[in-house]
């Protein structure tokens, strides 16, 4: 029998998952192949809504679902401490878990996806607000609603981060909150960028630049905060720049799953390194042939989106496909990304703008605008992303 094991069941994981089960569906009847999805927890949480659901375009019960109802009955789902990932010999394929199992694995799907550490800001955890985690948009959502004089300020810490258009977006979509609520002009909205422009794809950042200028969204550039003092409101760059806010928005850094960093199999921030293209782990001479990696958990050089776990989950499962039963053409990751841009919200004033811009290794966007109808469309993929992941689309 040959043994997969997949660590993680969020979109990555869990997409792979599926795919296999249908592509090895007579393996799995016959017993020759047996597919094992690992995670800590049961709850799958669709994060691309998060910004939707703090200003009440979406419900927090669309982006609630159970890892266990997305799975394929066909996968074996272990969740919780059985589930927990502690420890990794790539060398002897043995992975160890925080009720103390073993599981020893013929082929192994890396996709422990991201965790976030504010606690590494001096400062912050004393006036953290995030849309990061449903909780933190939850919350952000009560405030925001309160909210009507002062300045807002979204503080990008580092990269990498989920969706790198996301500061972006928030913010266009903040002020189209805040004009539909008439508060608009009683409110500033600064964005501080660690880095020198809004988005690395050219057109993004030239359309990002021109919409914040058209709004009157003041972003500042190459901002490394070394501290947030929450007493006096203040977020303080490691030049001395001081930034006064009444409401702090904060994008914390990611962080690999700590095994990584702990085992020293990731970078300095705990990503795995591997091949672009054919997403087998690889560290210096170190190279996995049957270890691939997927998602946030990643270093490659791509965005960390549900949309390039997409496409990498194609790859992967044809590759484990042709791995398992020796047949069939290898396939490459061309690094095909997806990033939505949202920039109007539906309201009193506007039916909603949107966009989907494409790129990829070699080819970058074209000159683009957002439409009504990117609105609507990026609602429908939004909403249908569990349906993608359960049908192993």
């Amino acid at each position: 029998m040959k043994r997969v094991a997949i660590v993680g069941a969020s979109f990555a994981g869990a997409e792979v998952a599926n795919k296999l089960a249908k592509r090895l569906r007579w393996e799995l009847a016959r017993g020759d192949v047996e597919i094992s999805v690992f995670d800590k927890d049961n709850d799958f949480l669709v994060q691309a809504m998060y910004p939707l659901i703090v200003f009440n375009s979406l419900s927090e019960e669309h982006a609630k679902w159970r890892k266990s109802e997305l799975l394929d009955p066909r996968v074996k789902f272990y969740h919780g401490p059985r589930g927990e990932l502690v420890s990794i010999d790539l060398r002897n394929r043995e992975l160890g878990f925080a009720d103390g199992s073993k599981y020893n694995y013929d082929y192994l799907v890396i996709a422990t996806g991201a965790e976030f550490a504010p606690q590494e800001v001096p400062g912050l955890m004393k006036d953290y607000h995030t849309f990061f985690t449903l909780d933190g948009v939850l919350e952000l959502r009560d405030i925001l609603s309160k909210f009507s004089r002062g300045t807002i300020v979204e503080l990008f810490v580092d990269l990498p981060i989920k969706c790198p258009i996301v500061p972006l977006k928030f913010g266009l979509l903040l002020d189209s909150y805040l004009r539909d609520r008439n508060v608009r002009g009683n409110v500033n909205i600064k964005l501080l960028y660690p880095i020198d422009y809004l988005h690395a794809q050219p057109e993004v950042n030239r359309l990002g630049k021109i919409m914040c200028e058209q709004r009157n969204i003041e972003y500042i550039f190459r901002f490394m905060v070394s501290e947030v003092n929450a007493e006096e409101k203040v977020v303080i760059s490691d030049s001395g720049e001081k930034i006064k806010y009444d409401l702090l928005i904060t994008i914390p850094p990611h962080r690999g799953a700590r095994v990584f960093r702990d085992s020293g199999l990731g970078d300095p921030l705990g990503f795995l390194p591997g091949d672009k293209n054919t997403l087998r782990y690889r560290k210096g001479k170190e190279i996995y042939e049957e270890v691939y990696i997927i998602g946030d958990a990643t270093a490659l050089p791509v965005t960390k989106a549900a949309s390039v776990a997409h496409y990498q989950a194609d790859v992967i499962a044809e590759n484990l496909v042709s791995d398992i039963l020796g047949t069939g053409p290898r396939k490459i990751y061309r690094g095909e990304d997806i990033c939505p841009m949202l920039t109007d919200l539906y309201t009193h004033e506007g039916r909603g703008r949107a966009w989907l811009p494409w790129w990829n290794y070699t080819v970058n966007e074209t000159p683009f605008i957002t439409t009504r109808f990117g609105w609507w469309f990026l609602r429908a993929f939004y909403m249908t992303l569990p349906a993608v992941v359960r049908g192993g689309l």
